[in-house]
């Protein structure tokens, strides 16, 4: 019934799966759900990430596995995963629609694994807590980014796997974590910290006060601040093309355009009511620790919670990249509220989570929009026919 339902009303049933992914079908029509997301961008907004790939697609000469390999090694090229797409698709398909369709279907089904998990942990009937955070766990897929192929791609794989290798120590899953740097350069500072929370075993005494630390200072760092931490990463990177990247970030002409956009501005508005939201949750927890039932397996997402507070708030004002370590740990965070609150209904945890649909406000209309931005508002309501028709 799920997938007759998907026909006529495709984003009418991926809200109504969402509530239920223990369901084989219902996984279907989430992974379905990203798959037409893909299909459905426009290209037409010259300001997103999708235009540009579609540009680089239309344009781009597919290349055999060989040639991409030794671009990497050689420093021509930033990471792997994106022309071995572009590649592999032009190989029965010159339609950028297709390669995003096949980008949504790839990061679709990493991240519903993630949403399962999140459903999996759940254990009583749903509340208004449970509801929020659920909605949460699907505002931050990162749906609206899809256009940027690497980013997206990357943090589905990233999520999934991280949390089957951190928390539920899983080994062969290590191999999709370390996978992640060659589907976007940028996974390799996340995927050290995750391996560092996996194999050092710090008390959370410390990451904590670390962590609030990390939240206060981001609010006076700006692009300058990581001048000297850039020049020593550039130093010691062989291959060129991210060297040359990750130069372009912190340049002063890409910090002010950056700073010219109101969207940029209402992020960064974002991001200051999040470290103040950190701040307080993470006082209330410390000084609450021995009253709150908490099991290992809380505590396990805790301290990743926190290793990737300070990694992700450290990071979150450099230019226009550290706002997507962020995603980390409010996936994190939200998975560990849901384990909590279960187990503490009456605490204050509950006010938390109620409280996060205002905090999060902006974050919340700036996906909206984005969504709005890539695929127009058809999707949101047409049958899926009418969809491919168009």
């Amino acid at each position: 019934m799920p997938l007759i339902l998907f026909i006529l009303a495709p984003f009418a049933t991926f809200i109504y799966s969402c509530a239920n992914l223990r369901s084989r079908v219902n996984q279907v029509v989430f992974v379905l759900f990203f798959a037409l997301f893909g299909y459905c961008h426009t290209f037409e907004d010259i300001r997103t990430d999708a235009y540009r790939k579609y540009e680089s697609f239309s344009n781009y000469d597919a290349k055999g596995y060989d040639e991409i390999i030794r671009d990497f090694d050689s420093g021509e090229s930033k990471d792997l995963f994106e022309d071995t797409l572009f590649s592999s698709v032009k190989v029965f398909s010159d339609n950028p629609h297709i390669m995003m369709m096949i980008v949504g279907l790839f990061g679709g089904f990493f991240y519903m694994l993630v949403v399962k998990r999140f459903l999996e942990d759940k254990k009583m009937e749903y509340t208004w807590p449970i509801a929020i955070l659920l909605g949460f766990m699907i505002i931050d897929s990162q749906l609206p980014l899809m256009g940027g192929i690497r980013n997206f791609s990357a943090f589905a794989l990233f999520m999934c796997s991280m949390l089957k290798v951190v928390v539920d120590n899983k080994r062969w899953w290590l191999l999709g974590m370390l996978l992640t740097p060659l589907i976007h350069f940028g996974y390799i500072i996340a995927v050290v910290a995750a391996l560092v929370v996996w194999l050092i075993k710090i008390p959370n005494g410390p990451l904590h006060y670390l962590a609030i630390a990390a939240c206060v200072v981001s609010l006076f760092l700006d692009t300058s601040s990581y001048v000297g931490v850039v020049d020593m990463f550039i130093g010691s990177m062989d291959n060129e093309a991210i060297a040359d990247r990750v130069e372009n970030y912190s340049e002063e002409e890409t910090e002010v355009e950056f700073n010219t956009s109101l969207t940029t501005r209402l992020i960064r508005v974002n991001n200051q009511l999040s470290a103040l939201f950190f701040v307080a949750l993470l006082i209330y927890l410390r000084r609450n620790r021995d009253s709150l039932n908490q099991t290992n397996y809380d505590l396990k997402i805790y301290n990743a919670l926190l290793f990737f507070t300070i990694i992700s708030f450290a990071l979150i004002s450099f230019s226009v990249v550290g706002q997507r370590f962020v995603y980390i740990a409010m996936v994190l965070l939200y998975l560990y509220l849901l384990n909590v609150y279960q187990q503490n209904r009456n605490s204050a945890i509950r006010i938390f989570i109620g409280l996060m649909p205002i905090v999060y406000i902006l974050h919340v209309a700036w996906v909206a929009y984005n969504c709005y931005s890539v695929t127009g508002i058809d999707i949101f309501y047409l049958p899926l026919p009418a969809l491919f028709l168009q």
